[in-house]
């Protein structure tokens, strides 16, 4: 048997345990077998889609195998924007062949528009941009133009009735089909339901405010400053919530909003009966990932939300109402490799602000997942404001430990914390620029190239470094007194490497080197 078709064997094997968990209604889990395929096969996506689509109805008879395949794909997506996002050229060049392939065959009439709001989906929800090729088959497909055709409109109606009027998930739904669209085609989407006679089109609307995409957000905004004087006091509240989630210069246009609703006399809405049970967050993983989950009450069953933080606010979401028993499957089968603390809601809303600030400094908008997370939860004024981490945990630092032979005996040590272990198999660097001085420094030997790595990448790096481990630390000081976790001695190790110490002298650092040069070494290594 080729070695090609034991990987379309492998992905086959994925494909139908992940349908079995779907048709189950189960939440597909993330194996240690599946994330090692998933990290080392990625040109299955061709073989992924082309099994989502031999399977998915009308032409296919299997909906949930095809499901399977689509989970599969997705999965594939998020290892490649992974790889993307440390720069490895090989990869994005990769998703653009994909693309070009998936374009080429709907051009061809081998692909229906159907599945291409499915991979536009799949890349929506793995945040990889569609190429122009699929945007340009997808508004094909879609008989895009700059104005609405009716029968879109009449789609769009029966859209709106299909989520029983709530605009978050018309909103979600809208996002994944119209990811793959010009900019242009989904500013005219947005903008249609601004100008439509239907309030619960108009709350949909003021979702695209939130939009991945400038454009779209200014052309919305100028629809809606049109049809301000129809908006609900529940839009007008979302408004003056999501106003400071979006960049600076583009505060402007939601002020015209609200100041034209409230002319026509409109009140602002108050936030609706909500509360947090349970507040967890992961640590801080070596990219500056972390994930928060909070359950809500929701009747007498609970609600999950969930918000990734990832150089801002990456992600957010809200699941449907479960029941206290799903929830705790659901949060058992989450895949989360890294530890969880209970965590207080001031910290949630400390590094809330702090990503909001990244996110729009960068000149972007909040997730709309954020608006209904904080609906869920009852309201949050949560404003973009940059948090110094260190300064509270540097304040609480004993004075006994400012002593240099005391700092120079924990930062010789601090590669052996205990309280670190579990969390430390994510502090590495992967990038190209790693993988080229690993590469090239295997005849130097380990402790040369460790040497090497922290006199020279490493310390360029140093302030990326110091930040995680204070947030490491400030995460660890939400745990109960009684647990004695490091941060003490993290804040020491942090503040040596902002003060400019020799990381060679940082047993930590000399841990997390090695195991760059171990990962960057690996059997089976992608050089992409």
């Amino acid at each position: 048997m080729s070695k090609a078709r034991q990987k379309a064997s492998t992905t086959d094997q994925h494909a139908r345990k992940l349908a079995s968990a779907i048709a189950k209604g189960r939440l597909p889990a993330l194996t240690p077998d599946l994330d090692r395929y998933l990290g080392e096969s990625p040109r299955e996506i061709f073989v992924a889609f082309d099994g989502a689509a031999r399977h998915m109805p009308p032409g296919g008879q299997d909906e949930a195998l095809a499901f399977g395949y689509l989970c599969l794909l997705q999965g594939l997506f998020e290892h490649l924007q992974y790889r993307i996002d440390r720069g490895y050229a090989g990869a994005a060049e990769l998703i653009q062949e994909f693309q070009a392939d998936v374009a080429s065959r709907a051009e061809a009439g081998e692909v229906d528009g159907h599945m291409l709001a499915r991979v536009a989906g799949a890349l929506h929800q793995s945040k990889i941009p569609a190429s122009p090729e699929l945007s340009a088959a997808m508004a094909k497909q879609a008989g895009e133009e700059k104005d609405l055709p009716a029968d879109m409109s009449q789609a769009l109606d029966g859209l709106l009735e299909s989520c029983d009027g709530n605009p978050f998930a018309f909103a979600g739904s809208l996002a994944e089909f119209g990811h793959a669209l010009p900019e242009e085609g989904r500013g005219a989407l947005a903008c249609s339901l601004a100008l439509a006679g239907r309030s619960d089109a108009r709350a949909a609307a003021t979702m695209f405010l939130l939009d991945s995409s400038a454009e779209v957000r200014r052309a919305v905004a100028d629809a809606l400053a049109r049809t301000a004087s129809l908006l609900s006091p529940v839009d007008l509240r979302r408004l003056i919530a999501m106003r400071n989630w979006r960049p600076e210069r583009e505060r402007v246009d939601v002020d015209t909003i609200i100041r034209n609703a409230r002319t026509a006399g409109i009140e602002c809405a108050r936030w609706e009966a909500g509360s947090i049970e349970t507040a967890l967050s992961t640590a801080i993983d070596g990219a500056g990932t972390q994930s928060f989950l909070l359950i809500s009450p929701a009747g007498r069953k609970k609600r999950i939300s969930s918000i990734l933080i990832k150089n801002g606010v990456a992600d957010a979401w809200c699941g449907e109402p479960e029941t206290a028993r799903r929830i705790e499957t659901t949060i058992a089968s989450a895949g989360m490799d890294l530890p969880m603390l209970a965590i207080s809601r001031p910290y949630l809303d400390r590094v809330l602000s702090h990503f909001l600030a990244l996110t729009t400094e960068r000149g972007e908008a909040a997730p709309l997942g954020l608006l209904q997370v904080a609906e869920t939860i009852g309201g949050a004024d949560w404003q973009p404001g940059r948090v110094d981490f260190g300064a509270a945990l540097v304040a609480g630092l004993p004075k006994a430990i400012s002593d240099p032979v005391a700092v120079a005996a924990v930062l010789r040590s601090s590669g052996e914390l205990a309280d670190l272990y579990a969390l430390e198999r994510s502090w590495f660097e992967d990038d190209p620029q790693f993988a080229q001085l690993v590469a090239s420094g295997r005849g130097r030997g380990r402790a040369k190239l460790v040497t090497y790595l922290l006199q020279s990448a490493f310390a360029r790096r140093r302030d990326k470094w110091a930040d995680i481990f204070l947030r490491t630390a400030s995460w660890m000081r939400e745990a109960p007194p009684d647990a004695n976790l490091c941060w003490r001695d993290l804040t020491v190790v942090a503040k040596a490497l902002a003060d400019g110490r020799d990381l060679t002298e940082i047993g930590l650092m000399r841990e997390i080197a090695k195991r760059t040069i171990t990962v960057l070494s690996s059997e089976g290594r992608l050089p992409m």
